[in-house]
Formats: C-alpha cells, sequence, structure tokens
C-alpha cells in the first residue's frame, strides 16, 4: 500500500459524520435509558462505547461509499 493509498482513505473519512453519529447514539440511548430505566449510562465507560459505536459506523459507512463510488 502506497501513501496515495492512505491519503485517499483518510479523504474519504467524514469527521462530521463521526460528532453526529455519537451525539444521536448518545440521545437515542438517553430515551431507552429513560423509558426502560436500564442504568446505561451508569456504565463505567459509556463515552467510549459511544465513541467506538460511532467511529465503527463512520468507517463502515467509508468503506461502502468508496465500493459505490468504483462502481
Amino acid at each position: 500500500m502506497d501513501s496515495g493509498n492512505i491519503i485517499s482513505i483518510f479523504k474519504k473519512f467524514d469527521i462530521w459524520r463521526l460528532i453526529w453519529s455519537g451525539i444521536l447514539l448518545r440521545i437515542f440511548t438517553a430515551i431507552i435509558d429513560a423509558i426502560f430505566n436500564l442504568g446505561i449510562g451508569d456504565l463505567p465507560n459509556f463515552n467510549y462505547y459511544i465513541f467506538a459505536l460511532a467511529l465503527i459506523y463512520t468507517i463502515i459507512w467509508m468503506f461502502n461509499k468508496s465500493y459505490i463510488e468504483e462502481e
């Protein structure tokens, strides 16, 4: 893998998708936690879990977008 491929991967990364997906995940989990009283927000590493889920979603979206553009 040369540096051109690495740069093209980073160009497809969307920081705003990461931020907004993290915000929406926080809102969604807060609503679910309030309705069902699950105590999700009391987990010790809750923010890291939300960040990891948002990052995974952003990376999957990034590669899915790159496959669509190649066709």
